[in-house]
């Protein structure tokens, strides 16, 4: 059989060798079946404003914005987006052609007699290969780095936005410590001036050593409480203070005003809407996406490769006329005694998929969880809140009724100690209170995916 009868035999070989692809299994793509939020009564709305503006603290503003230039974790995810987006053009430079150019000069000097012969040799060659990519193989491989860049760009999205949500939590629990220190000074200069009270009363032999004792206790005791929360004050310094990129010993922030920060007022939209808006829902996705891409070319491998070759020869010798000759080929390469790797790289990709795509049907089901606590969240600490002033009220007055019952002889001490230890406790737990509120904002605008331009 001549040769010209044999390829065309050759090549169906070849490409049936390539369409017997092993069978793997691949997962399905969740399916979304929550079209609202479980008890909501208000219009759902999407956060138009930063997390600064909605909570009306220009500082914070300030303090985000050094955030997201300096802090560490924004900064490496910036560095993996620069590590996919060159993978991305190595997979792009890949479908061009190869080129590949080659010179070259030798000389030989041969005597015969008293005569020397010299022989100069120079060439040079230029070599194109393509690859026509018939099955695939290059645009898979292209596909997963696109997705991949995708998916790494909104992977920093997420950080930036947990970095501001962080900054933002620090923010507001620095304000709340500042708050229940203030409220705790109030107490303390309450406390003495009952204590200053007690000895005079002990003096005149109406109050005793033990009524003397109580009060001291407690007024160490609210001491003692004052010293932790200025601890945990200087610790919501450095905490923001790493979030900011900054050296905490150099690191300073005025303490904000707790009642001057607005409580934001979300209300999500339907759960279709806030899942494409969150950046760590689309990164899951684009993962996804990008392991199926590894999928379909780990099944092009299986297939032969057909590649087209150019080769230019320019020669010259001895300053003789220039040479050139012109090649063109194609080969066609397939796998055969490679299919057991090949097979195991398919099945190895095939099962990172199924993880990809679980991943992103654990990541839907946070996100929905996270907005589901938010939400609850906000509704029960306004609950709580309007408990709390109602206590905060009555407390204040039965405080101030013992004490002048205690001043006048018609009241037991110890009932005076319980009322001012339940408004200090009533009025710490009020500010906590609003502390929870801005929590939940901050946690529902997190969830909602942050800001919408």
């Amino acid at each position: 059989m001549d040769t010209a009868r044999l390829l065309p035999l050759v090549m169906v070989l070849l490409l049936m060798s390539g369409g017997c692809v092993p069978t793997v299994q691949s997962a399905e793509l969740p399916s979304l079946a929550s079209q609202t939020w479980s008890g909501q009564r208000e219009s759902p709305t999407s956060a138009n404003a930063r997390l600064s503006e909605l909570l009306n603290v220009p500082e914070l503003g300030r303090l985000t914005s050094q955030a997201l230039a300096n802090n560490s974790d924004i900064r490496i995810g910036s560095a993996r987006v620069e590590q996919s987006r060159a993978l991305l053009r190595a997979a792009r430079l890949a479908v061009l052609p190869a080129i590949s150019l080659a010179a070259g000069s030798s000389t030989r000097t041969a005597r015969t007699g008293r005569n020397p012969l010299d022989f100069t040799n120079a060439f040079a060659g230029l070599d194109v290969a393509i690859d026509p990519d018939l099955f695939g193989r290059l645009k898979a491989g292209k596909r997963a780095a696109v997705s991949r860049v995708r998916a790494a760009e909104l992977q920093q999205d997420a950080i930036a936005l947990a970095v501001e949500a962080d900054v933002a939590l620090a923010y507001v629990q620095r304000a709340a410590i500042a708050k229940r220190i203030a409220i705790l000074e109030i107490n303390i200069a309450r406390a003495v001036d009952l204590d200053r009270v007690i000895r005079v009363r002990s003096a005149e032999g109406a109050a005793t050593r033990v009524d003397q004792g109580l009060q001291s206790i407690r007024l160490l005791s609210l001491r003692e409480e004052g010293s932790r929360l200025s601890q945990a004050l200087d610790q919501t310094r450095t905490a923001l203070a790493i979030l900011t990129g900054s050296e905490a010993p150099q690191f300073s922030v005025a303490a904000a005003n707790l009642d001057a920060i607005a409580i934001p007022r979300l209300e999500p939209l339907p759960p279709a809407d806030v899942l494409s808006a969150r950046p760590d829902v689309r990164a899951a996705e684009a993962s996804m996406q990008a392991a199926q891409g590894d999928v379909a070319l780990a099944r092009a491998a299986f297939f032969p490769r057909i590649g087209i070759t150019i080769q230019a020869l320019f020669e010259t010798a001895t300053g003789g006329p220039l040479g050139t000759s012109l090649n063109l080929g194609s080969s066609l390469l397939a796998p055969i005694f490679s299919r057991g790797r090949l097979t195991s790289e398919l099945q190895f990709v095939s099962a990172v998929q199924l993880e990809a795509v679980e991943r992103y049907r654990q990541t839907i089901l946070a996100a929905l969880a996270e907005v589901e606590d938010a939400r609850i969240a906000g509704g029960r600490s306004f609950e709580r809140a309007k408990l709390l002033d109602t206590i905060v009220d009555e407390a204040r007055l039965t405080a101030r009724l013992a004490n002048v019952q205690y001043i006048e002889g018609e009241e037991d001490l110890q009932n005076v100690l319980d009322a001012e230890t339940s408004l200090s406790r009533a009025e710490d737990a009020q500010a906590v209170g609003r502390l929870e509120r801005l929590f939940a904002g901050i946690a529902l605008y997190r969830s909602m995916g942050g800001y919408h331009k």
